[in-house]
Parts: C-alpha cells; structure tokens; sequence
C-alpha cells in the first residue's frame, strides 16, 4: 500500500476535488455532512479553535497495488486504523472511495485540529512515520508489500511534480538532477571529479560531515530547489554513491559548501541531560535548579521569537529555530544553545512519553536537525543580509 499525504489550507477545495470525481463515494466519516459544502461548514468547527493555524487539513491517498482490490467496507477499516496510528484520534474525517484509476484507492481528509481540545497532530517526521504505519497495515489487513520510499532506487517524481511539469512545459528538478548526477558517474569518477563535473552542471553538492570529517550524507541543488540524497532514491544517497566513486589514496580534504559554523558542530552528549555536579550530596537539587535555570531561558527566547510576525502561527520545531538564532545571536556558543534546547516543549514531551532510548535517539536528531537548519539560515544571512534577517 502507498500513502501519499499533503497540508493545505481550504477544506471546500480539496472536497470538491475528491467528491467531484468520476465514481467518487463517500463510504466513511464521523461528522454529519454529505455534500462538500456542508462538510466544509463542520470542519470550520474545529479550525476555529486554533484560527493560528493556517494549514488545518490533512489529506492522505492510501492505494494498493493494480491487482489487488479492497472492499469498501474494509477500506474504512483501514482508513481508521491509519489515522489512529497518524495520532488523528479525535479529530474530524471523511473516507471517499475513486474508481478513477487502475489502482484501488481512497482519499482521506481530515483537521489537523483535534476537536476534543484544539491541539494540533504533531507532524514530525510524518513521512517516516507513514511508511512504518504502511507496512504494518499491510500485514494486519493482508496487503501486497510495497517498497518503502527511501528503499527505493530512484523516487519518482511526486504528484504535484508532474503537474507543474504538464503545466511548464519543463522537467521536473528531481527528475532533472536524477539525470545529471548519473552522468556524472559515469566511468567511475573521484568524488572531487565527481562534484566537480556537477557544479559545472550549475548542480550545488552539500557533502555533511561527522566532527571527526567522514563523510556522513550528500544533498543537492540545481536552481534553489534542493534534494537529500535519499529523497532523489537510494542511488543517489552517499551510502550508494561512496560503494561506486573512487576512494583518492591520501586525498586531501574536500572543500565543500558546508560553513565553517556547520563544520565545528559538535555531536550531542551520549545523554541529552544536564552534566551533573561531582557533590553527591548536592547534586540532585543543583541539578534541578540548573534545568530550571535552562527551561527559563528557553521560554523566555521562545517568547522573544513568538514576537517577531514571520514565527506568528509557526509549529513548535520553527519557534526552536528562532531560539536557536536568537540564542547564538546573544553570545552563546553552539553546545550552550543545543543544551537550551532539550528544554524545548517538543524535547520534552518526547521525554514524558517515550521510552529512554527512543526519546534519546529521537531528541538528538531533532537538535541536529535544528541545529542544522539554523547554520543553513545564517549562511543565507551572511550571503544576503536582507533575505534571512530576523526582524520585527
């Protein structure tokens, strides 16, 4: 099964799509509506309860392979189990069945406002989390296995892809920088000659690096639109490309685009956790006065950020972006700031729910992430001063 998801902001839209199609049927749906222009009204309930939120609806197709067909009731069955392990578990949604492919399909909508409440379903690592979903629903509904997205050799372009490409006239980025770096492997390049022969393509190559300098992943970027390796296929993602290119003996150091910021990040503690004191007798309380010294700091920088108009609205991981800038932009070093932020609300809600491990592994993902984001944005900064000032 395949699971393709998008965020918008108008509900009577992507309802008039969905229920205007040829054999289109809504077989599923815990609101009273039938028509999209009721449905619309219904879903406003719940938008209005967190109005900062501009992207409130969910959209998701879930297909299964051309030989397999789905009865309607048990497409419901699977819509539902979806959404509950989309954590869409109190929030308005509809189940429309198409005929309109070869393939078996449904398209599901629903708030990303939980009605119960107002709180907002947490899309972090969504597309990830999607595809473990899939593969499990697969085995529990005894559906034809289909190959995860970044199993995949090469990524086909996605939907909106192709129709801007019907509508320009003009290939598709992916598709594009597919074909280049392909022949940009041919005879089996050096990774210098490799990179080389793609900047003279007008291709940017990003190599990222460990502290220690190996070579942990590559992104590209051919008119300011920008690919992971893995988001172009596994063909194209440093673990692939390191098995093909040829290793230089004794090469020097590859200058890439990373900024020297990036370069001197250092990797999070084994533990995301205050360092404790060496007094046993003291340590318990100067620990927790530490982190509470830290969670001050972290909301008093979050509020600061909350203030400038371009953060009004924005999620969680964008307000700890700003804290991020703000915090380096007052004089703390790099490990300061990343240690302000496993103070951060979405750090700590990990913490409360997650099993130790888990939320250690997923913690520290998520600060380099941040961490990786906010160098991006003061490489821009210092390149152009006016496109990533932070103002008020």
């Amino acid at each position: 099964m395949i699971a393709k998801q998008v965020q918008g902001t108008n509900f009577k839209k992507v309802l008039d799509y969905v229920h205007n199609k040829s054999g289109a049927k809504l077989i599923g749906s815990n609101m009273t509506g039938k028509e999209p222009e009721s449905l619309a009204v219904e879903f406003r309930i719940s938008a209005q309860l967190r109005k900062r939120v501009t992207k409130c609806v969910y959209h998701v197709s879930l297909s299964v392979s051309k030989e397999e067909k789905v009865s309607q009731q048990q497409w419901v069955k699977i819509a539902r189990a979806y959404l509950k392990g989309m954590e869409f578990d109190a929030n308005q949604y509809v189940i429309y069945h198409h005929t309109d492919r070869e393939h078996d399909h449904i398209h599901v909508i629903a708030s990303r406002i939980r009605i119960t409440d107002g709180s907002v379903v947490n899309d972090s690592w969504q597309y990830r989390r999607s595809e473990k979903l899939v593969r499990q629903l697969e085995q529990d509904f005894g559906l034809s296995p289909t190959q995860s997205s970044w199993e995949k050799k090469k990524r086909s372009p996605t939907t909106g892809e192709i129709r801007r490409e019907r509508r320009t006239g003009e290939i598709n980025k992916r598709s594009q920088l597919q074909g280049l770096i392909e022949q940009a492997l041919k005879n089996r390049p050096s990774v210098k000659e490799f990179i080389d022969r793609l900047r003279a393509k007008e291709v940017s190559v990003r190599l990222r690096k460990s502290n220690m300098g190996k070579i942990e992943g590559i992104s590209y970027k051919l008119d300011d639109v920008a690919f992971q390796g893995r988001q172009l296929g596994k063909d194209y993602s440093w673990t692939s490309l390191k098995s093909v290119l040829i290793q230089e003996h004794n090469p020097q150091p590859i200058r890439d685009d990373l900024t020297p910021l990036q370069q001197a990040i250092t990797p999070l503690q084994q533990a995301i956790a205050v360092p404790k004191t060496n007094n046993p007798d003291r340590e318990p309380n100067e620990l927790e006065q530490h982190k509470k010294a830290l969670r001050d700091k972290y909301v008093r920088l979050a509020s600061l950020v909350r203030q400038y108009p371009q953060f009004h609205d924005k999620e969680a991981r964008y307000i700890d972006i700003g804290v991020m800038l703000l915090s380096l932009k007052s004089g703390d070093n790099l490990g300061e700031t990343q240690i302000i932020l496993t103070q951060s609300d979405r750090v700590k809600q990990w913490h409360q729910e997650l099993p130790r491990e888990a939320y250690l592994k997923i913690a520290r993902e998520y600060i380099r992430q941040i961490t990786n984001r906010a160098t991006e944005l003061i490489e821009e900064h210092h390149s152009n001063p006016k496109s990533a000032q932070l103002e008020r």
